[in-house]
């Protein structure tokens, strides 16, 4: 036997004690409704909550140990009060603990458990279940003890036991599917919060793909001019100078097949998440909670607002989610201590216009003209005393030029800005789109 059986075997039997001891305990909370020992607990309640709560326990054995253990309990509390001797004390409690011995038989043959998907049906057969139990324990009373319920309002008492019997079992499944569906909405929100993470992390990285990219491309460019220069300079008898251009292409050419192998090796891992069915408003949702949480982490109170004139799939998610979120990222940066975040969507004939507009501290007219510059910034880190990389923003234009779209910004210092994207609808929409 492995140690995981020997584990799972281990809980198992603390399960069963456990269930065993709660409702041993419970069982003694009950009412006497006949003037007779017949007796309704609260103990086949816990019993039933333990068989449903912990499904690996076997229902059969383990109503068996209850019934052990509460006609020991019992017949122990009789002798300690003096209430006759002890084969007295044990025939009077045979019926009241073989009664979840029967509960437990009719539960594992009727197969009551499976039907945890619908806790109607399931709370009307432990009702019923419940019933038959307790018209088996009143036979086995009159059989060992020659007691009966008596009068004239007898079946009155039957129809008391299966409504009595059906509040309990519809109380157990009523309780217990309350406390499943609240586990899987706590999962589903667990799941959905990774999967969120999964899709920033992974545009992020995709950004990054996108620069090797292009980056092999350039190398490429350079291998080819290196080699031209080679041959020019072979053709002027400059031949010193010739080996190292040649020498340079050569690594040129190297480091670009570096930068393709390692591209190739990041595309196979990043695979985009089982769930891409996002539309837009859902990405900048996304965007929107992630940004909220960076400003409040960085003692800022920005508001955010959004005016979406329509909805759609967008055909690649993860870039328009790496565009939302340098844009928004590059507002809230731009904002020092409170200010506003606007997002616009509309539709202009056959363009989608998408306006982000910020009451930051906005753009000099001189650095307008640079700000789409890999590695220019003008906003410096007051902690560190650093300026930011300034790639965010020309990652944006370089998607956007992907979609062979325009990106334009308006600013005025001390104002804010307004970014504004252009793009044809269909190099972005996947499908039809709907007008909110």
């Amino acid at each position: 036997m492995g140690n995981a059986e020997r584990h799972m075997n281990k809980r198992v039997v603390k399960d069963i004690l456990l269930v065993v001891v709660l409702t041993v305990f419970a069982a003694q909370l009950r009412v006497h409704p006949f003037d007779t020992t017949f007796r309704i607990g609260l103990g086949v309640i816990v019993f039933a909550m333990g068989c449903l709560y912990k499904k690996d326990i076997p229902v059969l054995w383990t109503g068996v140990l209850v019934s052990i253990a509460i006609l020991g309990f019992r017949t122990w509390i009789s002798l300690r009060a003096g209430d006759g001797l002890l084969p007295e004390a044990i025939l009077d409690h045979i019926p009241g603990s073989l009664y979840y011995t029967f509960f437990a038989v009719l539960v594992k043959y009727s197969k009551v458990l499976s039907l945890d998907n619908r806790p109607t049906h399931m709370g009307f057969a432990l009702g019923v279940i419940d019933f038959s139990s307790n018209i088996f324990e009143i036979i086995l009373r009159f059989i060992i003890v020659q007691e009966f319920i008596q009068g004239t309002s007898f079946f009155i008492h039957l129809l008391s036991l299966l409504i009595v019997g059906l509040l309990r079992m519809f109380f157990v499944t009523g309780l217990y599917s309350t406390t499943q569906n609240q586990g899987l909405r706590l999962m589903r929100q667990a799941e959905k919060k990774k999967l969120e993470e999964l899709v920033l992390l992974t545009s992020s990285l995709q950004a990054e793909v996108f620069y090797l990219q292009k980056s092999a491309k350039d190398m490429e460019l350079l291998t080819k001019e290196s080699y031209e220069i080679y041959k020019s300079l072979m053709e002027k008898n400059e031949r010193e100078l010739g080996k190292k251009a040649l020498q340079i292409s050569r690594m040129m050419h190297e480091v670009k097949h570096d930068y393709t192998r390692i591209n190739t090796g990041l595309k196979k891992l990043l695979k985009a998440p089982e769930r891409t069915e996002y539309t837009f408003s859902e990405i900048l949702e996304l965007s929107i909670k992630v940004h909220q949480t960076y400003s409040g982490e960085t003692d800022k109170h920005v508001h955010f607002t959004k005016d979406l004139g329509l909805d759609f799939y967008p055909k690649d998610p993860l870039a328009w989610t790496s565009i939302l979120n340098n844009i928004i990222a590059n507002g809230v940066e731009a904002i020092q201590k409170r200010g506003n975040i606007h997002v616009e969507l509309m539709k202009q004939n056959k363009d989608l216009i998408l306006k982000v507009s910020d009451t930051g501290r906005g753009i000099s007219s001189k650095d307008v003209k640079h700000i789409f510059v890999p590695g220019f910034s003008n906003k410096l880190d007051e902690v560190s005393g650093c300026y930011s990389n300034g790639l965010g923003l020309s990652h944006v234009e370089n998607l956007v030029e992907f979609f062979t779209g325009s990106i334009t910004v308006n600013s005025e210092e001390g104002k804010g800005s307004t970014f504004e994207i252009v793009v044809q609808e269909n190099n972005v929409i996947r499908g039809e789109y709907s007008e909110l």
